[in-house]
């Protein structure tokens, strides 16, 4: 799609050019638009798109001369980066910036990588407890039933949730949300986490990985993605898991080897999964899974609320001019604040 609009610095002696590929379309309006990026004017001019994957020859073309970019899932390698000669910022609209983002090179180039931690916690929690819901009552198994014409009522016995327990691997912003509403729910909860949270104690008690597995009957993973945790929930930990357990995974789909979760949703040893994110998006390979009954698929959209969307792009612009104001947010890369973009 050609340029869809852009505004000018309010100062014309002010150069700085801020490029949005996309993302923008997160709010819901041009007024709206206006609105929200009014704050990048007191620091450059901007330009925005609706980029395209069948756009992808252009986004060089597109960001040649930016200061600063934001974007949601367009993808700078290092080759890209490495000829934005101008380019300061890259400001990702969401958490995985790293997926999107080569974000070593990135550092090595002295160019600041940003995301928007925390701006849809309790949209993403309330997602995983709807699908909990899902597979534990058949919901979506008795949607499908009926869309073919079957009455299965007394075919589809499901799992009270309610005095059930849960076991949270991870607790970030996201697990604690999750926590408050799971405990609401009438659920014992259980978490793991890399370092003990006091404070969350009250309403959560702490197991190792191994022990909360073996021991919940439902696992929700929310784990951020790294290299280290890429795939960190696979055969071993998914086969201490109760029979009739259920698995919830609205984290990075990498966390989660998935043929290791279809082996045991086929060998009957879990109950079922509920699963939001998957890796290769948006072209996942779901062919084992798609063909289970006692899964239930979405396809990442834990995280889309109008709530979340307004504050995920109200973050994203908040880190550039922040960056400009000489008091950096949400920097991934903090290093490379105190480089100099070789010439």
């Amino acid at each position: 799609m050609p340029l869809s609009g852009e505004r000018a610095a309010r100062d014309p002696g002010t150069k700085r050019l801020f490029v949005f590929l996309d993302g923008l379309e997160f709010i819901a309006g041009t007024d709206a638009y206006e609105r929200v990026l009014e704050p990048l004017l007191d620091h450059g001019g901007y330009r925005f798109y609706k980029n395209r994957l069948d756009e992808s020859g252009l986004l060089l073309e597109r960001i040649s001369e930016a200061h600063a970019v934001f974007l949601d899932w367009s993808n700078l390698s290092a080759e890209v980066l490495a000829d934005c000669p101008n380019l300061e910022i890259v400001s990702y609209i969401g958490v995985g910036a790293a997926n999107f983002v080569d974000i070593e090179a990135a550092t090595g180039l002295g160019i600041a990588v940003t995301n928007t931690p925390d701006y849809g916690n309790r949209s993403v929690a309330e997602h995983a407890l709807g699908l909990i819901l899902a597979v534990a009552r058949n919901i979506a198994w008795g949607d499908r039933d009926l869309r073919d014409g079957r009455w299965t009522s007394m075919d589809r016995e499901g799992v009270q949730v309610s005095g059930r327990s849960i076991g949270l691997v991870g607790m970030g912003a996201v697990g604690r949300e999750m926590a408050r509403l799971c405990h609401a729910f009438g659920l014992r909860v259980f978490y793991y986490d890399i370092e003990r949270r006091p404070d969350i104690e009250d309403i959560a008690v702490y197991l190792d990985m191994d022990g909360l597995f073996s021991r919940c009957d439902i696992v929700s993973l929310h784990i951020a993605y790294t290299p280290e945790t890429r795939n960190l929930i696979g055969e071993r930990e998914i086969s201490r898991m109760r029979p009739g357990a259920i698995l919830i995974n609205t984290s990075r789909g990498e966390v989660l080897d998935l043929a290791a979760l279809a082996d045991a949703l086929e060998k009957g040893g879990i109950k079922g999964a509920g699963l939001d994110n998957f890796p290769g998006e948006p072209h996942p390979d779901l062919s084992r899974l798609i063909r289970l009954d006692r899964v239930v698929l979405t396809p990442h959209i834990a995280f889309n609320t109008r709530e979340a969307k307004d504050r995920m792009t109200a973050i994203a612009v908040n880190n550039v001019v922040s960056f400009y104001s000489g008091e950096p947010e949400n920097v991934m890369n903090p290093e490379a604040l105190a480089k100099e973009r070789p010439i």
